[in-house]
């Protein structure tokens, strides 16, 4: 299994559930056996969060990643430390926004 990290924007299908918040985007850290197996899982791990996937920016193995600073250096290491821990997709903390305008 490989450790993957990517980035995906998204439309939000019940906004109440999200502070009316329409779209937004996320960082998700997985394990998967290779890139198709990621896609996979991260299209099904959205679609049970109710959102619908507009892009997903990329997929690429989280190995020596470097961040601009310390502080989100060891939040994502921590992030991605985790889903390699384990089975489940780690969520980043999500950014929401309320009109596509946002």
């Amino acid at each position: 299994m490989t450790l993957y990290w990517t980035s995906v924007e998204f439309d939000i299908l019940n906004p109440a559930a999200y502070e009316d918040c329409i779209g937004g985007f996320v960082y998700l850290f997985l394990n998967a056996r290779d890139v198709q197996d990621a896609m996979e899982i991260i299209k099904a791990d959205v679609e049970e969060e109710d959102l619908k996937i507009n892009q997903i920016e990329f997929v690429a193995p989280y190995e020596g990643v470097p961040w601009d600073s310390k502080e989100d250096q060891l939040l994502y290491d921590a992030l991605a430390a985790e889903a390699a821990s384990g089975n489940e997709v780690v969520w980043d903390e999500i950014s929401a926004y309320e009109s596509k305008d946002d």
